[in-house]
């Protein structure tokens, strides 16, 4: 048994754990060591990976902010080639008029968003971690108990091992065990659906279009990958989705088809799918003195607006903001006052992001009269008034918000 100390313990090596190593390059630079912990372990060969369950067989829409923040964090060079562009976006209302579309050139940009695999985006941020100076990875590794002390948190290890870390950030996922230890309550309210997700091939080349439809089974993204391919995302009830699943592939891409119309194409191919619980889930506290929750620890979104990583990508760019200033002023990591600081900053942000995927199901989803008819005359609306249309646009390409400051 061994004891060791840190600065700053990462629990959790999925795509927020690892973004925030990243974004914490500056307070490594100033000195401050960093361990990053996980339960799998990390080792990369080629395209073969052993990796944490987020770098799994799914699709992550990109904001563009997020894009811009990757590029500069040096991360997106080596990950471009696999990321397909969002130019165009439909979205529309199942047997309605309404439709609005978004274009990239009325953003003067080259794309709204980006669209790729979670394993390729995990290759391109967990492969450079081992050259930064200051940085221990432990994994895999499981820590069975967590202290609160007067120099941090006591992390218990399954090894028999302790670590001693003055700021504990949490980025382990919604149904931790730990964040209950802690007497932190992780609120859930069940959207009694799941996310189908699964990817699709076309006759035809999709040229860079994604469509947002909310069909009377419930809302589907189609998400532009490669050339003629399409990562899915499909909402349907708890009560519905054994039955879609349990179809064979033919009467499935029918099924679908029929949901979808033929704006994306004839479906000709389909891939491996699965099915995700959906949920809200925040946490009661996102900070104590030396503890952070971060990520889906923090707040799990519904998928419908693709906006799940890219708020937590915020809210790590935020964190590490205050973290490297306060390692450039010799600060204690974990002290309440600048973790507060953090949260305040974050939290129109947060409430905004969270309220417009909670509400937005819940409108598509109903089939009175009145809100049928508010949907098409709101997305006639968006459709007709460019500075609507723009503003609506940019907050969708998570450029709505005070940027952080990550420093060299």
């Amino acid at each position: 048994m061994t004891h060791a100390d840190t600065d700053i313990a990462i629990l959790g090596a999925g795509m927020t754990g690892a973004s925030l190593v990243h974004l914490l390059r500056p307070a490594l630079a100033a000195g401050w060591r960093i361990t990053l912990l996980d339960g799998k372990a990390l080792r990369w060969d080629g395209d073969i990976a052993s990796r944490p369950p987020s770098f799994d067989g799914r699709a992550t829409a990109l904001s563009y902010g997020t894009q811009q923040l990757l590029q500069q964090l040096q991360v997106w060079p080596s990950i471009a080639e696999r990321a397909c562009a969002i130019e165009h976006i439909q979205v529309s209302d199942q047997g309605r008029f309404g439709q609005a579309h978004l274009h990239a050139a009325e953003q003067d940009t080259d794309a709204l968003g980006y669209v790729i695999e979670n394993a390729v985006l995990g290759q391109g941020l967990l492969q450079p971690l081992a050259e930064l100076q200051g940085l221990e990875i432990r994994a895999p590794v499981k820590v069975e108990r967590i202290t609160m002390n007067q120099e941090g948190a006591l992390l218990q290890l399954d090894s028999g091992d302790t670590l001693q870390t003055r700021l504990l950030v949490m980025a382990d996922g919604g149904r931790s065990p730990l964040a209950a230890q802690l007497g932190i309550e992780q609120r859930r309210k069940s959207y009694h659906s799941f996310a189908l997700v699964t990817q699709v091939e076309t006759d035809r080349p999709h040229q860079h279009w994604a469509y947002e439809r909310f069909s009377e089974a419930g809302p589907i993204a189609f998400l532009p990958l490669g050339q003629r391919q399409f990562a899915v995302v499909w909402t349907l009830a708890d009560d519905a989705v054994n039955a879609v699943l349990g179809l064979s592939d033919e009467a499935f891409l029918q099924h679908l088809q029929q949901q979808i119309g033929w704006r994306v194409g004839r479906l000709q191919r389909v891939g491996e799918r699965q099915a995700y619980p959906l949920a809200l889930m925040t946490a009661s506290e996102q900070v104590r003195r030396s503890l952070v929750l971060l990520g889906n620890a923090a707040h799990s979104l519904h998928p419908v607006a693709g906006q799940g990583f890219n708020l937590a990508l915020r809210d790590t760019a935020m964190l590490a903001q205050h973290l490297n200033q306060a390692s450039q002023r010799g600060d204690h990591p974990g002290e309440l006052a600048l973790l507060q600081r953090y949260v305040q900053q974050q939290q129109t942000d947060q409430r905004n992001t969270i309220q417009a995927s909670d509400w937005l199901p819940s409108l598509f989803a109903s089939r009175q009269s009145w809100l049928q008819g508010l949907r098409d005359v709101g997305l006639v609306a968006m459709s007709a008034a460019p500075t609507a249309r723009r503003l609506f646009a940019r907050h969708a390409m998570g450029l709505g918000q005070r940027a952080a400051q990550l420093g060299e």
